[in-house]
């Protein structure tokens, strides 16, 4: 009798959690293939308020277990006895800001890293000094536990990264999209609609938008901004709107659910992410997949998924200016943003989720 292989992923959030993004949504689609494959899988995350904390959806166990804010000491201390009861032949070590440290606490398993990017200097763009310390530091040490195992990531430069901290085993598959969804239609675009979707955060750095934005008024375009979304810095960027004259020019959305986020694409003219660091920048390829062109800060991961020129521009991190002048080529010029909507929907073709699915599948294979 054949024995299914057991596939046990620890992550801090499931996809259901409010402030589930773009890694909640890869671990997601990669493990419900997966379940496809012959694999059983077991996902282990922080709980969800009005959620349970034991369900199956789409033959995937979830178990919900400890406060957010605390989840990683949690898992250091249930870790152990989870993987006794779960007794799988894979684990997932889902790192995500803060790390788990699996590597170390489960030396005799196949655990698998798998990262989005490192945050290092970036974080403390993001939270205070002390809390960005703490991840700061967390981050230094999990280097050194992660050069024992396989690492996976997702683009290029977060590739580079990760080997420039010794870790000699790191396998590259990009995030990918469901094309059958995500693809041109109605509703039409609305003209010089600019939009950004993604976790309303400071690294995020939405502020250069607005300013970008203000400048654009500033020179007499006729432009609005949506931004679609959820997280803590909104109250910020509301007051920072307001200050610079901008709250009939821009609207602040909200967490967008995913039935609606194709038809926020394809309303858009552009599509901005001003992201300080990114580990790929899934909805770059969300957007180009509905023939909307990307303007992205040149960083880590958003240079990545943005061919500069061709299916949309980068600008330096933080210069508004420049973003202003990327906007405006493309909000003025037609013949030249068409030219970018089909090099980026014909681009965008090339990312699926059963590709990802079938390359982490191969290298959790691998593992010895």
């Amino acid at each position: 009798m054949n024995i299914k292989p057991k596939l046990l992923t620890i992550n801090w959030q499931d996809p259901s959690h409010p402030a589930a993004g773009g890694a909640e949504i890869h671990t997601w689609e990669v493990t419900r293939r997966l379940v496809k494959m012959g694999v059983e899988c077991v996902l282990y995350s922080c709980k969800v308020s009005g959620l349970p904390n034991d369900e199956i959806r789409e033959g995937i166990h979830i178990h919900r277990r400890g406060i957010r804010p605390l989840f990683n000491f949690y898992v250091y201390g249930a870790v152990r006895r989870w993987v006794k009861i779960e007794k799988p032949t894979w684990i997932i070590d889902d790192s995500n800001k803060i790390p788990f440290f699996l590597p170390w606490l489960l030396p005799s398993h196949k655990v698998l890293v798998r990262i989005q990017h490192v945050f290092g200097q970036a974080i403390f763009y993001e939270t205070n000094f002390l809390s960005g310390v703490y991840v700061y530091l967390s981050e230094k040490l999990a280097v050194y536990s992660w050069r024992r195992v396989p690492a996976l990531t997702f683009s290029e430069s977060s590739r580079d990264d990760l080997y420039s901290f010794g870790i000699k085993q790191v396998g590259l598959t990009y995030h990918g999209i469901d094309l059958n969804l995500y693809q041109p239609g109605l509703p039409a675009r609305q003209p010089a609609l600019v939009g950004y979707l993604g976790r309303v955060k400071k690294y995020k750095g939405l502020d250069v938008l607005l300013k970008a934005l203000h400048e654009l008024v500033q020179r007499g375009l006729q432009v609005s901004c949506e931004i679609a979304g959820g997280g803590d810095d909104r109250s910020r960027l509301e007051q920072l709107a307001l200050t610079w004259g901008l709250n009939k020019h821009v609207k602040f959305l909200g967490f967008v659910a995913e039935s609606e986020k194709v038809d926020f694409y394809r309303r858009c003219t552009l599509v901005v992410n001003c992201s300080r660091k990114e580990g790929w920048g899934l909805t770059t390829i969300e957007a180009n997949a509905c023939g909307t062109v990307v303007v992205a800060s040149d960083v880590h991961g958003l240079r990545d998924s943005v061919k500069d020129g061709v299916t949309g521009f980068l600008f330096p991190f933080g210069d508004h200016l420049v973003l202003a002048d990327k906007m405006e080529i493309l909000l003025k010029n037609p013949e030249i943003r068409e030219k970018m909507q089909n090099d980026a929907l014909a681009r965008a073709q090339s990312f699926n989720w059963d590709q990802t699915a079938l390359d982490t599948y191969k290298t959790l294979n691998s593992l010895r």
